[in-house]
């Protein structure tokens, strides 16, 4: 067994050539499971609580950052006193560096429907003196329905459970996006649910049309295939709404191509907006 915290020296640096690939090499071995740690990011004045014998948990743990790409945009377009929607919150890495951008003055509210992982989000906002943060254990959909889903929960990855994969399990809430946040004047919206990404859009059009907040999402043409949705049926609905798209990437923001991009993160910025 390698020195843990050798390796953590070793990682734990902002991004750099092979990072991902030592990282991903480790993991698999089991070579970064030290249990439940609680830790701080490399960016972002939080603690958090890592389970490490998961993917997402020992990424943060030992590289301190997950998905440093996405907090660039984060930290470039939301503002203090904004409300940022994380749909999709996980254990909330997300969720408490939006409470930190938005500051006191703004609002997050975070929705994460597994109840497996809220348990986590819950733990992670506690250990945090943030007051601005409205986290529910719902799922965002365009029709209001319950069901179960199969989950594993000694998965390393209890990011990847999906809505999709109904059977006996965990018992899931879903709203519609625009009667639950029909109060709130929206910002930024984050969305990352595994292929459900469709169906929380169609249910947040009404906010979509009327306010323009930037939104990111995640595409991946198998996920979408799950839905049985087109693969273009988002682009569909924002195009229309003056909404033009971009591909996140560790380099910055690319100009999106659906007929070449096979899964990434989107960013779909309002075109009146900088």
């Amino acid at each position: 067994m390698l020195n843990k915290s050798i390796l953590k020296k070793i990682l734990r640096r902002p991004s750099f050539l092979g990072q991902y690939r030592l990282f991903n090499y480790l993991f698999v071995r089991q070579e970064l499971n030290i249990g439940n740690k609680i830790t701080s990011p490399l960016i972002g004045n939080f603690k958090i609580n890592c389970d490490t014998s998961t993917w997402i948990g020992s990424k943060i743990m030992f590289t301190g950052d997950y998905e440093p790409e996405l907090k660039s945009i984060f930290k470039q377009y939301i503002n203090i006193g904004d409300t940022v929607i994380d749909v999709g919150a996980n254990i909330g890495f997300h969720t408490l560096y939006f409470a930190e951008l938005s500051g006191n003055t703004g609002k997050v509210i975070s929705f994460e429907p597994v109840p497996y992982n809220f348990k986590s989000l819950l733990h992670n906002i506690s250990l945090n003196s943030y007051s601005n943060i409205y986290p529910h254990n719902l799922a965002l959909s365009n029709k209001a329905e319950e069901f179960s889903i199969s989950i594993n929960e000694e998965s390393v990855n209890p990011g990847a459970f999906s809505l999709f994969n109904k059977g006996e399990g965990s018992s899931i809430k879903c709203e519609i996006g625009d009667e639950m946040l029909k109060e709130e004047i929206v910002n930024f919206i984050k969305i990352d649910v595994e292929g459900y990404e469709s169906f929380v859009i169609d249910g947040l059009k009404q906010i979509i049309t009327e306010q323009k907040p930037y939104i990111v999402f995640e595409f991946d043409r198998n996920y979408q295939q799950k839905s049985e949705l087109s693969a273009a049926h988002i682009f569909e609905i924002l195009t229309p709404l003056g909404y033009k798209f971009f591909e996140v990437t560790n380099n910055g923001l690319v100009r999106f191509d659906l007929d070449k991009v096979k899964s990434c993160n989107v960013f779909a910025k309002p075109n009146n907006l900088n």
